[in-house]
């Protein structure tokens, strides 16, 4: 993945791909991005602008010249920002189209479909926090991004902000451990296995009493063990296998020495409780033993990295971790545009390639 050529030389390609999905004109008509055309002919020209402007890495006044010039829009730097700062649904629109092709039919062949469950943070120039949260969900088979969603930083990480088909094995971190994100992939046919910390989630065992997560961790024996639990109680509890793998020493040492900085930095001891969970990796799963036995569901989560290297990819290559705009509905369109640019690019490295990266 690289910064798109400001000329964008390939742009009636890419333009007839996209329009092969969408009608950009309808789209941009129903979100009100493009109710007067003055200066800026057709959709396809905005979403032009938008990805010169995002992912060519040109300024609005640049943007503006490069248009003049190329006799793609009329119009000046001011009402190039009042377009982009309208074209946030209609860019999201196509964003969303785009990734509906790259999801493709369901698998099938009785594999697991896998996909790796994850959220990023943006932030503005200038900005002590985070401002942008995006929401993804990568598919290991495919080898790419199969859903993005960008939202305000406050909206937590949750399995609602992507796509949850039935048959689907979602691989979540320990932002994703709640009752509602068990709850919503139990509800929509699909599997999870998420990461726990020991006071995550309150579990239950099979007679609904409280299961103690702590007195379980093991002092010796097997590397992985597991047990039968249910998260939330009565009518709406999820039944799942909880997994407890002992991470090697090495590990072990270097998240006591994280804790102990933090814990530091804060001017409090660290809990003695969470010393001792340090130790384990915690899995929350709804496969049955059938599907994947305890070992296997280690193995499956630990390929987590692939969708870190992905965001890696996306930030690094893809300069979406350099946001330049201030103004919130122009910043949004700058990431979407961005967005868009990296699947496009993905899509065409996938017709290329033999077998997924």
């Amino acid at each position: 993945m690289s910064h798109a050529s400001p000329r964008l030389d390939h742009w009636p390609s890419v333009v007839g791909h996209v329009s092969s999905l969408i009608d950009l004109d309808v789209s941009a008509r129903e979100h009100r991005a493009l109710v007067r055309r003055r200066g800026v002919r057709s959709a396809a020209d905005l979403l032009h602008l938008a990805l010169l402007y995002g992912p060519g890495g040109l300024s609005l006044r640049a943007v503006a010249s490069f248009a003049a010039e190329a006799g793609i829009a009329n119009l000046c730097d001011v009402s190039l920002l009042d377009r982009l700062r309208n074209a946030g649904a209609f860019l999201a629109d196509v964003l969303d189209r785009l990734l509906a092709e790259s999801r493709g039919d369901v698998p099938t062949g009785g594999r697991l479909q896998l996909s790796l469950v994850d959220g990023s943070t943006v932030s503005l120039p200038g900005s002590k926090g985070s401002d942008w949260r995006l929401h993804a969900r990568y598919e290991p088979a495919r080898g790419r991004f199969t859903d993005l969603v960008i939202t305000e930083a406050n909206t937590a990480e949750a399995l609602c902000c992507v796509a949850v088909r039935p048959g689907d094995v979602l691989v979540q971190d320990r932002g994703y451990a709640r009752v509602r994100n068990f709850a919503h992939a139990h509800a929509n046919g699909a599997d999870f296995i998420t990461r726990i910390g020991w006071r995550s989630v309150k579990l239950v065992d099979a007679a609904g009493q409280h299961f103690d997560l702590l007195a379980v961790l093991p002092d010796s024996g097997a590397p992985v063990v597991e047990y039968q639990v249910q998260i939330g109680h009565g009518r709406g509890a999820v039944p799942a296998r909880l997994i407890i793998a002992r991470k090697p020493p090495e590990a072990t040492e270097r998240q006591h020495r994280r804790l102990h900085r933090k814990a530091s930095r804060k001017g409090h001891r660290t809990d003695p409780r969470t010393l001792r969970a340090a130790g384990f990796m915690m899995l929350l799963t709804s496969l049955t033993p059938t599907s994947a036995m305890a070992e296997q569901v280690v193995k499956l989560y630990r390929m987590r990295w692939q969708v870190e290297l992905a965001f890696k990819r996306l930030k690094s290559l893809g300069g979406f971790a350099e946001l330049q705009a201030s103004d919130p509905r122009l910043a949004r369109s700058w990431l979407l545009a961005h967005l868009i640019a990296a699947v496009l690019i993905e899509s065409s490295l996938g017709e290329a390639l033999d077998s997924p990266p």
